[in-house]
């Protein structure tokens, strides 16, 4: 009888220790497929320096410590890569601008939760919070350090293109224009 109970406890020990197998199975193949899925993958089709543009964009948006997400910028001229150089084209996820592809900034591109729901008003919200700071307060000194960082390009055909734009497509008009109206770029956004 004893041998009965043993053969009995150590098949039942067995039958457990498959049910652990498939379930920690189960878990480590839904963790591959979920991280392994398509679209977090990186595109075979992406430039290599596009790709380590947004991987640095990732990294900026996590530095609690620096703005660097709102100043670093794509240095390349040829971001979609149809080998037209300093054309105007379009980046963004859920909405698009119209950008040079020599100044394609992270807040233009590469969504950042750090700065809110909108990335490029989180940006300028947060660099004119911090020059003024800078500036004892000066909200004129702070506009103007802002207004000069951030450049839409320095291709003057693509900034011909940029600037026949309606100024409500364009992003730097609308965010980081020098004055508005009274106001200057930091009294609009911050005061």
């Amino acid at each position: 009888m004893l041998s009965a109970n043993r053969k009995g406890q150590m098949s039942l020990e067995m039958v457990i220790g498959l049910i652990i197998l498939l379930v920690v199975a189960g878990v480590v193949i839904s963790l591959l497929l979920h991280y392994l899925s398509p679209e977090r993958m990186p595109s075979a089709e992406e430039p290599m320096e596009k790709r380590e543009f947004k991987t640095k964009c990732d990294t900026y948006c996590k530095d609690f410590a620096t703005l660097d997400y709102c100043k670093y910028y794509f240095e390349g001229d040829d971001w979609n890569s149809n080998g037209i150089k300093d054309e105007l084209i379009k980046v963004g996820g859920k909405a698009e601008w119209d950008v040079c592809e020599d100044k394609v900034y992270c807040f233009l591109s590469v969504p950042c939760e750090r700065f809110g729901g909108n990335p490029i008003e989180g940006c300028v919200k947060q660099l004119c919070t911090a020059y003024k700071t800078k500036y004892g307060g000066n909200l004129t000194l702070a506009s103007e350090a802002v207004y000069k960082m951030i450049i839409a390009t320095e291709d003057q055909g693509c900034n011909s293109s940029l600037n026949a734009l309606p100024s409500y497509d364009n992003w730097k008009t609308s965010y980081f224009n020098r004055s508005y109206g009274t106001e200057t770029l930091c009294e609009h956004w911050i005061d």
